[in-house]
């Protein structure tokens, strides 16, 4: 299996699982489950895991573009019969002065980048197979994340890729100088090799509130946000907030907070909720509880809220079996070394 998990694509996304996936696998390989689902999805990265051990895989995140990125990745075949296809509807773009070239001028990327991701968002838009759609869409995401400073969209900061006379302890300024247009080649050519028939089905939730599914999974899979014991929480639709933009470009001018100066999204409540420290430890004990009759996996971190002594003990109340792992980790985007945990509870 690590040999299968090399050639997963690598990501900068903060928070993701994809350095993690052989301990997870190894945690998990020998539970008696077939159905799985993963329930904070973000960049499918443990949901492609599972569909490499041949289990039913249903993914599901709150955010629109991670949803989209999850069909191309997840997706049983490729659509394209030769790769010039993708490589000829990428060359095909055309600058065009539109959304994003009116709202987000000297923010995140050049006038005459934000000109060609406006031709970008309309060609993909008008994409009719969704699933050749998602996989442009996810070859533009990727090329917005490596030409961003941090990776992120948490602050206006293009100055600090277009400063020249700087001295740089992060960032590459080789990926900052190439066009869009090589960077989601670059991407597509990642994901050739997980687009594959899988043995069993492959379901892509529609996004939103993990609460509104249902239960019956043999395996809840859980890696909510991380909510500090000072409050703060990991604001997903902050940071990536542009990509979710892209992803309903036609609607997008609706959804954003005028009062804010990087022009994010409004607040979404099924988002919002899972970073607020007064409702996240009800919530989250919530949702262990509606799926109690599944193995429940939950990721989280030492030195978080609620603790692991928290959480340990809510997990030996509901469940027969429980299993706590730890392991020394650093994040991506992080310094400082971290320790992950996983909790494993079952009934039988």
């Amino acid at each position: 299996m690590d040999s299968v998990i090399a050639r997963f694509p690598k990501t900068r996304y903060y928070g993701s699982k994809r350095r993690l996936l052989g301990w997870i696998y190894h945690a998990l390989k020998d539970l008696p489950f077939n159905t799985a689902l993963d329930g904070f999805g973000g960049t499918a990265s443990v949901s492609l895991l599972f569909k490499a051990m041949g289990k039913q895989v249903n993914f599901h995140d709150g955010l629109l573009c991670n949803t989209i990125a999850a069909q191309a990745l997840l997706a049983d075949e490729m659509p394209f019969a030769e790769i010039t296809e993708v490589y000829d509807f990428i060359d095909q773009i055309r600058l065009n002065n539109g959304f994003i070239s009116k709202t987000f001028s000297g923010m995140y990327y050049t006038d005459e980048e934000n000109r060609w991701l406006d031709g970008a968002a309309k060609a993909i838009h008008q994409v009719a197979d969704p699933i050749e759609s998602s996989i442009y869409f996810y070859c533009l995401f990727q090329a917005c994340l490596k030409k961003r400073p941090f990776n992120l969209f948490h602050r206006a900061n293009l100055n600090l890729r277009l400063n020249h006379n700087v001295t740089r302890s992060f960032g590459n300024w080789v990926t900052w100088e190439k066009t869009f247009s090589d960077l989601m080649k670059e991407s597509f050519q990642d994901i050739q090799d997980v687009i594959k028939p899988a043995k069993q089905a492959v379901n892509i939730l529609p996004h939103g509130d993990i609460f509104r599914l249902d239960t019956g999974y043999d395996l809840v899979y859980l890696d909510p946000p991380y909510v500090s014991l000072s409050g703060t929480s990991e604001d997903y639709l902050k940071r990536y907030h542009f990509l979710e933009g892209l992803s309903g470009y036609n609607q997008w001018h609706k959804a954003i907070n005028e009062n804010s100066s990087i022009k994010a999204f409004k607040s979404i409540s099924h988002i919002s909720e899972w970073q607020n420290k007064r409702e996240f430890r009800e919530r989250l004990f919530e949702m262990i509880n509606k799926h109690n009759q599944s193995i429940v996996v939950l990721s989280y971190l030492v030195g978080a809220y609620p603790s692991e002594e928290e959480i340990a003990e809510h997990f030996r109340k509901t469940f027969k079996h429980v299993s706590v792992l730890k392991k020394d980790f650093c994040h991506a985007l992080a310094k400082e070394k971290k320790i992950e945990l996983l909790f494993i509870g079952s009934k039988r």
